[in-house]
Formats: C-alpha cells, sequence, structure tokens
C-alpha cells in the first residue's frame, strides 16, 4: 500500500500556482491527510473520472489554465464522476460577491478568497469533514 492509501482521508488539490500548491499541500499532509495535486482543469476532470482514486474534499482553484475550476465543478455536481457529492472548497482570488455566488450556486461547499491564512482554510477543511480532528 502506499502512503495515500494509508491515509485517512484523501484531498485533491487543484491550483496552478505551485507555491500554493505547496502551502496548501503542507496544511493537509500536517492535518494528516493524503494529498495529489493537478495543475490544470482536464487533469482534474482526468483524475476525478478515474476509479483508482477517490478523495474525500477537494481544494479547487477557480483561475486553471484550459477548463476553468467553475467548469470542473459544474462537471462534478452534474453526475457526470463518481464524486458528485464531494465537498469541494473554491480557494481564488475572485473575491467579489458576484463570484462568490456564482461558485457556491455551481456547487462549492466553501469558499476562501486568497489570500487566506492558515486558519481560514483549517476551519474549511473542518467543517467539510467534520469527524476530522486537529492535534
Amino acid at each position: 500500500m502506499t502512503d495515500f492509501e494509508n491515509k485517512v482521508y484523501s484531498a485533491l488539490i487543484v491550483d496552478d500556482d505551485e507555491i500554493n500548491l505547496e502551502i496548501l499541500s503542507d496544511y493537509l499532509e500536517a492535518a494528516g491527510l493524503a494529498v495529489m495535486t493537478v495543475v490544470d482543469g482536464e487533469s482534474a476532470i482526468t483524475v476525478l473520472d478515474s476509479q483508482d482514486y477517490q478523495f474525500d474534499v477537494m481544494f479547487l482553484d477557480w483561475m486553471l489554465p484550459g477548463i476553468s475550476g467553475l467548469e470542473v465543478l459544474k462537471h462534478v455536481r452534474t453526475g457526470n464522476t463518481k464524486n458528485v457529492d464531494l465537498p469541494i472548497i473554491m480557494q481564488t482570488a475572485k473575491a467579489s460577491d458576484i463570484n462568490r455566488k456564482n461558485g457556491l450556486e455551481a456547487g462549492a461547499n466553501y469558499y476562501l478568497s486568497k489570500p487566506f491564512d492558515e486558519s481560514a482554510f483549517l476551519l474549511a477543511l473542518q467543517v467539510s469533514l467534520p469527524t476530522i480532528s486537529f492535534a
């Protein structure tokens, strides 16, 4: 078994910024989650549609090369994947009220505007995975 398979929870992070991927991965790994990262919407859809992985939560950036995070979100929520009920936390620089409204209406469970601090990130994680505890 791999480390990914041994973890209690697993997360998919979709972001095209390497620094964001590193920071979010560090937060999640410190909380005990297995983490997979992808850098574009097309890769996210491929991984989500794959039978090889099952995720407990996804952190999704809106502004991605190619297919946007919003389109990935809509793909998941329309039932085109086995992950239709996956908790999805949008984490994006699109911070206007209309963007927040559009993201939530498309099916995001939580909407974090960048930049955000670790406590807001961990709160969104805890709301999405209520049985998780932080030491």
